[in-house]
Formats: C-alpha cells, structure tokens, sequence
C-alpha cells in the first residue's frame, strides 16, 4: 500500500499571535476593512475610537519545546509499588497496551496529574463515587505520587515534575519540579499553564466521550485565544457596549420625565409651568429649561453663591492641631531639658578639652599651661578628660536632635495654618478678624509661644465657622421655597435630557457600525480558522474514509465565555445535526478531528500527545484510519497512545507503520510491570530459539514444546504476510481480512492464506518453491515431534530452519520491512 501522505501542516500557525504593528495583524485588518467600508464619518470615528490596541500575548510565544521521557506512579489507581513507564526519545508513535484493569490508563492519569494538577476523569463525577479509589487500595503505605521525566527545550533538559501526597484529601497535593542536577525549579516556569489550556496535549477516555456533546464551549474558548481572536471579541463588546450605553442614557432620561411632571403640576409658580410646557413639548426644548433655570438677577446669583460659599466653610480641623501642639510642646521640653543650649556650645568645650590632651599628649609635661599647677595634667586627669569630650559630643547630638525635632514641630504646625479665604479677605467681619489672627500664626517661631497661639485661635475659628456654616444653610433652605427642591430636580432632568440626546445620535451611528462591524468579525474569525477547519476535515477523512457521514465546515460562533463550535455534518449530501446521526465511533473520530488540530497547533510547546483508549467503538476501517492518523502525528511529535484492543498494533502491522509497543501487566497486590514487544514473529523466533539452547530441558519437554514454538513463529509470519497480500494485492477491506483469518484453524491453513490467497487450497509447491523442506517442515509442527530431537543441536537446527521459512514466508509478498533478516 503507498504511503499515505502526512496531515498537511497549518499555514496559520507560524505565529499563533500577530505582532501588533504587522501588517496582517487584525488590527490592521479591521483598519484596512474600515479605510473601504463606505460608512459615514461619525460611525468611522466611532469604530475608530472602540478600536482596542493589539498587544503582543504571552500565549502566542512559544515556550521551550517539551517531550515526555517517562511516565512514574506509586500508590496511584491501579498501581501499588513504584513503576516507571519508560519512553523512547524524539518523535514517534508509542502504544501502551494490556488489557483492562492493568493499570495502562493510569500512567495516562498519572501524566495528565503531574502536568496539570488536576484529572479530567474526575470532572463532572460525584466525588464520592470517582475520588474515593484515587489511591491504590493494595499499598495504602505508600504515599501516592505521580511524576514526569521531561525533556524541555532544543538540548533536551531533563527535568522531573512530581506531584506528591502526605494525606487521602486529593486537593492537598503538592507539585514540585526539579532538574537533573537537583536544583529546584518552578513548576509554571517549566509547564506553562496558559499553554496547556491552549493547546492542551491529553486526551482521555472520558473526554474523548463527553467533549462533543453540548456546545463546545471550552474548545470554542481555546481556538479564540489560539488564533488572537480575543481583539475581535473585545472590538464587538465595545461597539455593542457603546449602543447598550445610549440605550441606558435615554430610558434614564425617559423615567425622570414622568415624576417629574406630576411635582411641577402640583406647584403653583409660573415657572413650574412654564418647566411643564418645555417638557412635554413634540420635542422637549432644552434651552427654554436652560434658560429658566438661569433667570436670576447678578445680585441674587452673587447672594447665593456666597451662602454657598459659607454653607461648605471649612476651618481649622482641631482634632489635627492639637496633635501638631501636642508634638509641638514635647518637642520644646525635649528642647529645655537639654544640657546646653545648642550643640555648637558643647562641641566648643569638648574640643577646648581636646586641645589641652592634645598638648599634653605631645609636650609630656603634666603641668597646667594655664594656671601653672605642676603634674596636674596626670593620666586621671587625662582619662576624666577624654570621658568628658565624649559626654559633650552625646550631648550635642541630643542638643542637634532637640532643636531638628522642634524645627520640624513648628513646621508641621504652621503647614496647618490656612490663608484667609479670597472671598473673606477685605470684609470687616468676627470671621475676618479671626482668620487673620489665625493665619498670623505662621509667622510665630518660638515653640512655646506658637502653641499657644495656635491653639487658641484654632478653638475661636472653629466655632466662628460653625456658626457661620449653620446661619448660611439656614438661609439657603429658606431661599425660593418650595421651588428650590424642583428646580434641583429639573436640573437634573435637564443633564439627562442633553446626555439623552447626545446618546440618540450615537446610538444611530453604533448600530450602523455594529451591522457593518458583525459580518467583517465572522469573515476574519472564519479566515483565521479555515487551517484548523481543513485539518479537521482531513483528519476526519482519514479516520471514515467509507463513512456515508461527511464533515464539512467547522465554524465559531459567540465570544468567549458564551460561544460554541458549529459544525457542518451531512449524510449522503443532506445536512444533519451531528450527535443525531453519527455512531458512537463516529462521534469519537469527531473528538480527535477537533483535539488534533489543537493540540499540534505550531505554537504549542508540547512535543507530545496522550491519547487514552480512542479506539473503542471504531469498527476496523476506523481503526486502520486512525493507525495513519496517528502515523502522520508521529512524524513530528511523541504520539502516546494507551488500548487495550489489539486492533491498534494490528491495524499498525498491517500499514507497515514504525512503532513502539509497550505491553502493560499487572500482578497480585497490584504490582505493575511494563515491557517493550518486538515483532510477533521475532518475539516467537526468540523465545523458540532460548529454549533450544538450553541444555538443561528435559527431552520429552523439548520434542513437545519446542516444535510447538517453532510452529507458532511461522504462523504468525503467515498472518503478517496474508494480511499484507489480502489488502495490498486484493484490496479488501479490514474486516474481511480479520473475518479471514479468525475461520484458520490449522497451520497449513495458515500457509495456504499467506501464500495463495485461499485458505482450502494446497500449498505444498508454493511451501517448496520459497523454501525447499519447507513443506516437511510444517508437518514437523503438526505431528508434534515424530523426529526425535536427543541434542542442543538438533534442536538450534530445527529453530534455523523455521527462521528461513518464516522469512521466506515474509519475502513471498513484500511483507518483511526493512532492516535486515531474521
């Protein structure tokens, strides 16, 4: 069978975030759209102006690149003992199998929880019903752990994260990361957590069932962010946030209306009714209130303006000044209480004390220079010196720390001093006069003196400007009566109405933006997803190449939080909604043809995909599909995949696809173990080939066992070879080659298969003509051991010659790979 060709690569994926400035950048775009859209000035400056900045995002940086080496668990689901499920390097296709139970799914969980901190198995379940078995029930004294080796960036940096418990809460769990020379490192310095919910590389069983139904919501979310769609979305809130805005300001305007009449109908003032006429005017008229709303005399604005004025007067805050006095006073008894005066005064005499220890010091004479007195310079007095210099130095810096700390109090208290307001400078008046005599304070220094002052004019002002405050209140609520209170109340109504206004002309020019911005928004969306739709569809194809269920389109709808993923399904060209008529492995093919072109975006740091159990409901075409699918991942990526159906490694066989097998068993007690499986004709040559040399096997246990072997080697060769030929040559399908091969029931069946294509046909000349003895060979196998077999080498003999049958077998229809022979 040809090569199939691989997935073709995403175009769109270079960067998964445009620089802000480039060109093909959405802002430029929607710039470019908006220069050719025919839309009037207004509604252009308006998108203009909602047009958000586009930043750079840290989810469009592709981080260091990331590949698994190993998968451990200890006291985890089904496993007990610690086990490491070792990976090879690079890309690649890597199988785990083993049958259920084995404990295969929970390396998968295991891997899933060291990276993400968390299991999708778990999401949506009760916890008393999924939580309660997280922990291995055969080891409860090994404290659970899951960990992964990893390779991270382009040298392959080993780097180890492990999740560790110390109790049976789930959620008290720690994660740590640690590199290969023991250093600890950051966990999200490591495994970046936006790009795991961007371009998240696992794939569970239970999410592979449950990620298609509903609406896709948490998919739609990622591909918003994966392709910087997020600007479309905030541009489209804006916009409609901007209409939703003037539809606010006119129903405000529009409930003030009605209230408002009913209080002016119910006054009888001329100007009520003269406020009632401009309000239910066909259009109310804003200048006619305006205006009335003004109609005062200068003098009586000017009077009320200076109640206004009085009525906020604010004077001194006493509860500020008598903290600033408070400090004020310590601050000049700190002052008083000082030894000296000032500092200068005591370094003066210490350095007199210095000179003369000096002198002494140099002339060595102990008498008095001054008074004469002979040896009265001794060593006493020398020591009482020096510990009198230091004295006078303390007490200088406490005489400088005195005099800085009343400076900074009579600072503290003039900064309260506040000027004498403009509007009362000039006036005659108690207040006046008062104010005066507090704002003269400022040019009080001595701390004692200014304390008093200040505290005393504080206290008169104070109670000046509450009198003052409660005289001018009393008069503003006198003034104009019962109109005042409407008046205020028309007022605001009157800044309503104009932002009303205001808001019916924009609301006008947003909806016209808002028409022509939603068709521009899905163009753009649809563009940048159109990669991700035909990678979809390819991967589909592969997947049900003979399904009559067509995927078309793959779509967004809805902004992130409230959107969905649309997706275009028809039967025999008529559309259909797409959970009503697919079958259970086709909804799951569809899973894998949304997550792939996901999770092997360009942008994701992940060099790996874990994929658990897909292949569970795929009839066999399905199955050979997703064999080439995987196949195709593989080229550039660690694709993991873990089943316990063993049409995966058959479908693999079939295609000639390079893969790892790992096989997964799991003992008594839960003790897991893991190994690689080689070819099934190599494993059975090899095993058959360990017994024949081993000199201590029984001779009635080596005629028996031994052909028995052998004979199992060649019929797997048949099966590998019938498989090829009955595919390639004949062309049928998957199932009717497996229906084939489960009717043989007898080795020479098994060779008519392989070599003629019919199992009922004789094969003896086919046998004989590839391998001469070849046929006698076979009969070996069937009578059990007619030749006696007394030594090790008759039977390395018999193990050589079934090893160049089964070759010949393999070469008879191209169906040995290349590598050497057996």
């Amino acid at each position: 069978m040809p090569e199939q060709p691989p997935i073709s690569p995403d175009p769109s994926t270079t960067s998964a975030i445009d620089t802000p400035d480039s060109p093909d950048s959405l802002r430029s775009l929607l710039l470019d759209r908006l220069r050719h859209s025919g839309l009037g000035p207004e509604a252009l400056a308006l998108l203009r102006e909602l047009l958000p900045e586009e930043q750079a995002r840290k989810s469009g940086v592709r981080t260091e690149p990331i590949q698994l080496r190993s998968i451990t668990a200890a006291g985890w689901r089904g496993i007990g003992p610690r086990t490491t499920l070792e990976l090879p390097p690079g890309p690649g296709l890597v199988v785990v199998a083993g049958p259920n139970g084995s404990g295969k799914s929970s390396f998968a969980e295991a891997a899933e929880t060291a990276m993400t901190g968390h299991n999708s198995r778990w999401e949506g379940r009760r916890a008393g019903d999924w939580q309660k078995g997280w922990r291995n029930l055969h080891s409860p004294e090994v404290m659970p752990e899951v960990g992964v080796e990893l390779a991270v960036g382009e040298r392959g940096e080993t780097v180890t994260l492990r999740r560790t418990w110390r109790s049976n809460k789930l959620d008290e769990a720690r994660t740590e990361a640690e590199a290969s020379d023991g250093s600890e490192r950051k966990p999200a310095e490591i495994v970046d957590p936006e790009a795991l919910d961007l371009a998240r590389p696992f794939l569970p069983y239970s999410e592979l069932g449950s990620m298609i139904n509903g609406t896709l919501g948490g998919l739609h979310d990622a591909f918003f962010k994966l392709l910087g769609l997020e600007l479309l979305a905030e541009f489209d809130g804006r916009v409609k946030a901007a209409a939703n805005e003037c539809d606010k300001a006119i129903k405000h305007a529009d409930s003030l209306t009605a209230p408002l009449l009913d209080e002016l109908a119910a006054l009888d003032d001329p100007r009520a009714r003269e406020a009632a006429q401009a309000l239910t005017a066909a259009r109310p008229e804003l200048g006619r209130v305006r205006a009335l709303l003004e109609s005062r005399t200068p003098a009586a604005e000017a009077e009320l303006n200076q109640l206004r004025q009085r009525a906020s007067l604010a004077g001194p805050d006493l509860r500020e000044v008598g903290g600033a006095v408070s400090r004020l006073r310590a601050a000049a008894t700190a002052a008083e209480e000082a030894r000296y005066s000032s500092a200068e005064e005591a370094r003066r005499l210490a350095r007199l004390l210095e000179s003369a220890l000096e002198h002494q010091r140099r002339s060595g004479n102990a008498d008095c220079p001054v008074c004469g007195t002979e040896n009265r310079l001794d060593r006493a007095w020398a020591e009482q010196a020096r510990a009198e210099v230091e004295r006078l130095q303390r007490e200088a810096v406490v005489a400088e720390a005195a005099r800085k700390d009343g400076t900074v109090a009579v600072r503290a208290v003039h900064d309260l001093v506040q000027p004498v307001p403009v509007w009362l400078r000039g006036e005659t008046s108690p207040l006046a006069s008062l104010w005066q005599e507090w704002a003269q304070c400022r040019d009080i220094t001595h701390p004692r003196e200014l304390a008093d002052r200040i505290e005393r004019a504080a206290a008169l002002l104070d109670d000046a400007c509450r009198q003052v405050r409660e005289e001018a209140a009393q008069r503003l609520s006198e003034h104009d009566g019962a109109w005042r209170p409407t008046a205020v109340r028309l007022a605001e109504w009157l800044g309503a109405a104009e932002a009303a206004e205001t808001a019916r002309d924009r609301r006008k020019h947003a909806r016209k933006a808002r028409t022509w911005l939603r068709p521009i928004i899905d163009e753009l969306r649809d563009e940048r997803l159109r990669p991700f739709a035909q990678r979809s569809q390819e991967v589909w194809q592969k997947l049900c190449e003979h399904s009559s269920v067509m995927l078309g389109s793959v779509t967004l709808s809805g902004t992130p939080g409230r959107g969905k993923v649309e997706l275009g399904v028809s039967v025999d060209d008529m559309d259909a909604p797409a959970y009503s008529v697919m079958s259970q492995g086709e909804l799951h093919s569809l899973a894998l043809s949304l997550f792939l072109p996901r999770a092997t975006h360009a942008a994701s740091p992940f060099g790996f995909l874990v994929i658990d159990d897909p292949v569970q409901s795929m009839d066999p075409e399905k199955v050979e599909g997703l064999a080439r699918v995987l196949d195709a991942c593989a080229r550039d990526r660690q694709v993991l995949v873990f089943t316990h159906d063993t049409r995966l490694q058959q479908a693999i066989a079939h295609l000639g696809i390079k893969a790892t097998v790992l096989r997964v068993t799991r003992q008594t007690d839960s003790v897991v173990g893991v190994e690689t499986l080689t070819d099934p004709v190599d494993q059975a040559l090899s095993e058959a080939r360990a017994v024949s040399l081993d000199p201590g096997l029984p001779q009635d246990v080596a005629e028996h066992v031994l052909p028995a072997m052998c004979r199992v080697a060649v019929e797997a060769a048949c099966l590998q070879t019938a498989r090829r030929r009955l595919r390639d040559e004949r062309g049928l399908s998957l199932r009717t080659v497996e229906e084939r091969i489960a009717s043989l029931d007898r080795t020479k069946s098994y060779v008519s298969l392989a070599l003629l294509g019919d199992e009922q046909q004789s094969a003896r000349e086919a046998v004989e003509r590839i391998y001469s003895g070849g046929w006698a060979l076979v009969n070996t196998f069937n009578a059990g051991a007619h030749a006696p077999l007394p030594g090790v080498d008759d039977r390395k003999d018999l193990v050589r010659r079934t090893t160049a049958l089964a070759n010949a077998i393999l070469r008879s229809a191209g169906a040995r790979q290349a590598g050497g022979t057996r």
